[in-house]
């Protein structure tokens, strides 16, 4: 391999053509795929340093071993999350030992997990999240890493792509996990799981379960043991099949943005932090809810909110819509968008069935499994579970929202007008929270259950919200 790396730094055109001859010399053919990937799609060149982020698991094991017989330069990051007890400081002292079978460097950082998710009022998997590309990032700066390895490969996106189709996704959403993002690479995207295990087999390769893998709790977790065996029944390349959409779709996406760009000149012109869109060329286009969408995506709009805005068109001057950060008001043929005045608000997204967190409101706990149900209260609701579409987003109420109150047999009614029917003071309204489902309010926090998201004689599993306001 050091030869390989001599001629490749004279001669980098040359490079698939050296690394294809040396892995068929060797009859090695999982080195093969995995140089040709990363070599095909331009992830890094051999005289990168390498961070690989390594749990102990299988795929990362798999990822350190395939870079060492790679001759890659590299060190290995570890994340202690102190989620599992005894298994987490195991899961510790594993990949420290396999960093000294490699002599190579390992970083490790024990994090408050829970504490952490506790604070921000998140479940614990999206504070992992939050916890640790951060570390990864400062680590790669500190020690002057050019890349960063994580182990997803083909499964993880098949089921990154349909948790994303069963949330409703536009074009990102399909084609999930990427080879490269700026200086994250995922190196084994093109493996499925089961050449990976073999891999591993083969090579008598130690590694460590961790036990949560097995649990349904987790909706990635669902899909992987309950789901893609069903799909893999009609197509044992699914995966690969995916990984295919995903690449075609990334691709798709490239065209996409380099025509907008015309289009966009015609449309949109901005003048200082106002952005002023342009209806009647817009409405000239092909797919102008599509074009709307994307524009209107990147400031915090959904893409029900921009076919609303898109139908309201010829609507009435001064009429106006409401993102998170931005305000979009009708002005005589033409949309203004600009920054909101009133404070960005902190929003929770709710990942399981079941679960509590605390958030700027009080506490809000929730789970499946009630079989007999109390009637709902201001603090209390029952819902037909499955009528949720997870993750779940608590906010601040905003002007414009409406919904179906409990009662009122299907009817909308604004939240505006609903508070001030509920005669709630003007200092408590602005402290009002919703809980969204695919877009839509499912209940006014602490008021009123929507109509639609009731349990019925045909609920097979009931799941109960229960808020209680802090001091």
């Amino acid at each position: 391999m050091h030869f390989l790396i001599n001629v490749v730094e004279e001669s980098p055109s040359a490079t698939f053509f050296f690394y294809t001859y040396l892995c068929q010399a060797n009859n090695r053919p999982m080195l093969q795929a995995f140089l040709r990937f990363i070599t095909e799609n331009q992830l890094f060149t051999p005289t990168d340093r390498l961070l690989l982020t390594v749990s102990g698991g299988i795929d990362s094991v798999v990822l350190t071993q395939l870079c060492h017989e790679a001759g890659f330069s590299f060190c290995i990051a570890h994340c202690n999350f102190q989620l599992r007890g005894e298994d987490s400081e195991g899961d510790e002292v594993f990949v420290r030992q396999l960093a000294q079978k490699y002599g190579v460097d390992c970083h490790v950082q024990r994090f408050e997990t829970k504490v952490f998710a506790k604070k921000r009022g998140i479940s614990t998997q999206m504070a992992a999240r939050e916890l640790r590309y951060p570390w990864f990032e400062e680590i790669r700066q500190q020690f002057h890493y050019d890349y960063i390895l994580t182990a997803h490969h083909q499964d993880d996106l098949l089921e990154t792509v349909l948790l994303n189709l069963t949330r409703g996704t536009g074009l990102a959403g399909l084609h999930g996990i990427l080879p490269k993002k700026d200086r994250l690479v995922r190196p084994l995207l093109f493996a499925p799981r089961n050449n990976i295990q073999t891999f591993l087999t083969q090579n008598q390769l130690p590694w460590r379960e961790d036990s949560s893998n097995a649990s349904v709790d987790y909706s990635r977790n669902r899909l992987r043991h309950q789901v893609v065996p069903i799909l893999r029944e009609l197509n044992p390349n699914v995966a690969a099949s995916v990984a295919t959409l995903a690449e075609r779709v990334k691709a798709t996406e490239n065209l996409l943005a380099a025509s907008r760009k015309t289009i966009e000149a015609e449309i949109i012109r901005v003048e200082g932090s106002i952005t002023r869109i342009d209806i009647a060329p817009l409405e000239q286009q092909v797919a102008p809810v599509e074009l709307l969408a994307q524009w209107l995506t990147g400031l915090g709009f959904t893409y029900q909110q921009s076919k609303l805005i898109w139908l309201n068109r010829k609507g009435q001057t001064g009429k106006q819509y409401f993102s998170p950060t931005h305000t979009l008001t009708m002005n005589r043929g033409k949309w203004l968008v600009a920054p909101s005045q009133i404070p960005n608000s902190i929003s929770y997204e709710l990942h399981e069935t079941g679960g509590e967190i605390n958030y700027a409101g009080g506490h809000l706990a929730w789970a499946i499994g009630e079989t007999t149900v109390s009637e709902n209260k201001n603090e209390v609701a029952y819902m037909d579970a499955d009528a949720l579409t997870f993750p779940l987003n608590l906010r601040l109420w905003q002007p414009g929202d409406w919904f179906c109150p409990l009662g009122m047999k299907g009817k909308r009614k604004k939240i505006s007008d609903f508070l001030v029917d509920a005669k709630v003071p003007r200092n408590r309204k602005d402290q009002v929270y919703v809980l969204e489902s695919g877009g839509e309010i499912a209940w006014l926090v602490g008021f009123r259950l929507d109509e639609r998201f009731k349990i019925s004689d045909t609920t097979v599993k009931i799941i109960k919200f229960s808020q209680s306001i802090s001091n």
